[in-house]
């Protein structure tokens, strides 16, 4: 939405398709973005495509789709189609079709569909005339010889990210009793993907050198995997850890829980594109300590902003949390680089002029 609006304030026309009504549709339409509603629209489904009636919804609503976008684009006379996501098959070949510029922008991995992304990738390629890509790794992704198309661009924050109401950050600490050390994750809780649990297994590595320290996990578990909770606790309980972690539950605009956290923990043990958590918890002023997977390490400068670790690696982690732990300097240290480099890199600015360039529109900052 930040995007589009500095492209509306550019001068440009900025038209946005969605599937389904909801808050997205208000803000856009607030900053003067307008919004065109088709909830038949094609879309890569897990769940539906794990069935055989959502197969056949599917490729039934995948060439009506391609038709609705294709006579929309004539009608509003489009010179740039942006498919926002990778799993939106249709407005590419929309744009071929109507002979319209198309690039698309790349947020996931499909490690866990090789076979699809075998043919796939190439469906992407053929059909863009740029892939932008939220990361390296995703970008490294694609075989070698369809990289030259790709660029990465990575997300940003918005304008007064660096700020946070510490008197709430306070009272977030305070619920959870002003303990001496907060360590915290912030996320769905899914086992394994995730990897709160490799954060347990540390904390209970580091339990008898560091009694004081206590954790917060922030974020519930998706529906259909209530089960990943359970065992979460299991395992909380069984480490005899009770005691030492909190669980606050899902927490709307996270930045002042960071500035809460001495330290900010992201385990996933499955490759994360990006992980915005990690810019967000350097953004309020706390380092963090991340698994060395995904984009992650394109963001945790190693030894200056935080630490990286091997995924799935409690050992390594409760190491790297032990130096944290001690060294109150240390952390603040990080603290201060973290900041400097969210605003050097992952700043709106950067971010505007990079996705202006490859639009071939140029931009303005501010």
């Amino acid at each position: 939405m930040r995007m589009l609006r500095r492209f509306r304030l550019d001068g440009h026309s900025v038209h946005v398709v969605l599937s389904a009504p909801g808050p997205l549709v208000e803000l856009l339409e607030a900053n003067g973005i307008a919004v065109h509603l088709f909830e038949s629209l094609a879309i890569v489904d897990r769940a539906q495509l794990g069935s055989a009636r959502g197969k056949i919804a599917f490729l039934g609503r995948y060439p009506y789709s391609i038709l609705w976008l294709s006579l929309l684009i004539l009608r509003l006379q489009v010179d740039v189609v942006h498919t926002n996501t990778a799993v939106m098959p249709a407005p590419a070949l929309a744009a071929w079709l109507t002979r319209r510029r198309h690039l698309w922008h790349l947020r996931e991995f499909f490690s866990e569909f090789p076979t699809l992304w075998k043919y796939y990738q190439r469906y992407i390629w053929r059909l863009s005339e740029t892939i932008l890509t939220v990361s390296n790794s995703v970008r490294d992704q694609f075989d070698p010889e369809l990289r030259s198309r790709c660029v990465t661009i990575y997300n940003s924050l918005g304008p007064g990210a660096t700020e946070v109401d510490l008197e709430a950050a306070r009272r977030f600490r305070a619920t959870l009793g002003n303990p001496t050390i907060l360590i915290g994750v912030v996320g769905r809780i899914k086992w394994v993907r995730k990897g709160q649990e490799i954060l347990i297994k540390a904390a209970a590595l580091l339990a008898s050198s560091y009694p004081e320290a206590r954790y917060a996990i922030v974020g519930t578990a998706a529906a259909g995997n209530e089960d990943h909770l359970v065992r979460l606790k299991e395992l909380i309980r069984d480490s005899g850890l009770e005691d030492k972690v909190a669980f606050a539950g899902d927490i709307k605009g996270p930045r002042d829980v960071y500035a809460a956290f001495d330290v900010t923990v992201v385990p996933s043990v499955l490759p994360e594109p990006f992980g915005r958590v990690v810019m967000e918890s350097m953004a309020a002023g706390t380092p963090v300590v991340g698994s060395r997977c995904g984009g992650i390490p394109e963001q945790v400068v190693d030894g200056v902003t935080g630490f990286l670790f091997e995924p799935g690696s409690e050992l390594e982690l409760a190491e790297c949390l032990a130096k944290l732990i001690a060294d109150p300097e240390l952390r603040s240290k990080m603290a201060t680089a973290g900041r400097a480099v969210v605003q050097s890199t992952f700043d709106d600015d950067v971010t505007y002029a990079k996705v202006a360039a490859v639009f071939g529109v140029g931009g303005r900052a501010g």
